[in-house]
């Protein structure tokens, strides 16, 4: 006797009136994410943080949560990003200034953090762990990191957050300079446990970010990715100043130059790149500053000695930012850093095209 045949999936037919959508025959799991009534932070309002917190800011408002808690170390930054806020038309009851670390730690369910420095970073976690640790509700508290540090120091994040119940910690570096902040175009290099991911990608984007790339469970290497994106943009504003200053000296024209990339690479960062070295126009404003660029290639060269890779590249981009810092402060844009082939080649370190004069005793 042949076995009964396995009959066919009958076609689900459609309870609803004309023209309404057929009942899905599955049951589809909700998208993780925090409720209505869940608080948010945003904790540091540099020129990455103050962008990323308002368009969070103005997420959440238009979300019906509670207004976003902000914080900042120093009330210099503090006031810019509510001058920032208010020019892109967030109003202040979108946000709440918390001047108490241990108070956001105490009441928010999810907390970003957007912080300059290792020490930094440890000091205002050390807070927010103490804050978290008096909470009586016995919630659950996500912490995102956004900054970018050397992957030990999140590490140990990870095991000081995990050492107490209800709270998790993710490492998630952006990549993008200011001005993709302010137009949420930041990606996203995402690391910890799955749940929290998926609750923090959930927040997060398109609030913040336009991707999130998952890095798995190692919050170490999610750091450890983000510098290695970081010396490839290195590395190109690096061969670049090296190739325009090459184009001055031999009179081949730098614009021609800036055409070709543009033409041949249709890479808008290359471009923008090219922009600022040939027009000289270091300011930071809406870029990277000399300062972050070099606390970035400390952590690249620590890196690569920590597994032998050399990177010589690394290393020359790092001594010519230290000679445009020492030229014009660590204020200026990382493009800056072409001073140091410059000078080397004989050439005004920001004006390109004007000869030093010969130093003579």
């Amino acid at each position: 006797m042949s076995a009964p045949r396995t009959p066919a999936l009958s076609r689900v037919e459609s309870t609803e009136p004309a023209g309404g959508s057929a009942p899905i025959p599955f049951s589809r799991p909700p998208t993780p994410s925090l409720n209505s009534e869940a608080q948010y932070a945003f904790v540091g309002l540099g020129e990455m943080g103050k962008r990323m917190a308002t368009n969070f800011a103005r997420s959440l408002a238009g979300s019906s949560h509670p207004p976003l808690i902000v914080y900042n170390r120093g009330k210099e930054g503090l006031e810019s990003f509510k001058k920032w806020a208010a020019s892109k038309e967030v109003p202040e009851s979108a946000y709440r200034v918390v001047t108490d670390l241990k108070e956001i730690g105490k009441t928010a369910h999810l907390i970003i953090t957007s912080i300059g420095g290792d020490d930094a970073i440890k000091e205002v976690y050390a807070q927010l762990f103490a804050g978290q640790e008096e909470d009586a509700t016995k919630k659950q508290t996500i912490f995102v990191d956004t900054s970018t540090t050397y992957p030990t120091v999140s590490g140990q994040l990870e095991r000081d957050a995990t050492a107490k119940p209800r709270r998790t910690f993710l490492a998630a570096p952006v990549f993008g300079v200011p001005r993709a902040a302010e137009k949420a175009q930041l990606i996203i290099a995402m690391a910890g446990d799955l749940f929290a991911k998926k609750v923090a990608s959930h927040a997060l984007v398109p609030a913040i970010g336009k991707k999130v790339m998952d890095l798995g469970s190692n919050v170490e290497r999610a750091m450890s990715f983000k510098l290695v994106g970081n010396s490839l943009e290195l590395g190109f504003i690096e061969l670049i100043s090296e190739c325009f200053t090459l184009a001055d000296q031999a009179g081949v024209g730098s614009e021609a130059l800036v055409e070709l990339i543009r033409e041949q690479h249709s890479s808008p960062a290359l471009v923008r790149y090219s922009e600022r070295i040939t027009q000289n126009k270091f300011d930071a404003e809406g870029g990277f500053n000399l300062h972050g660029g070099l606390t970035d290639s400390k952590h690249i060269r620590q890196l690569a000695d920590t597994y032998n890779v050399p990177m010589p590249t690394m290393d020359v981009a790092h001594q010519h930012m230290i000679t445009a810092r020492a030229q014009g402060g660590e204020h200026m844009d990382w493009t800056a850093l072409v001073a140091g082939q410059r000078i080397a080649a004989g050439l005004q370190p920001f004006a390109g095209k004007t000869r030093l004069e010969k130093w003579e005793e």
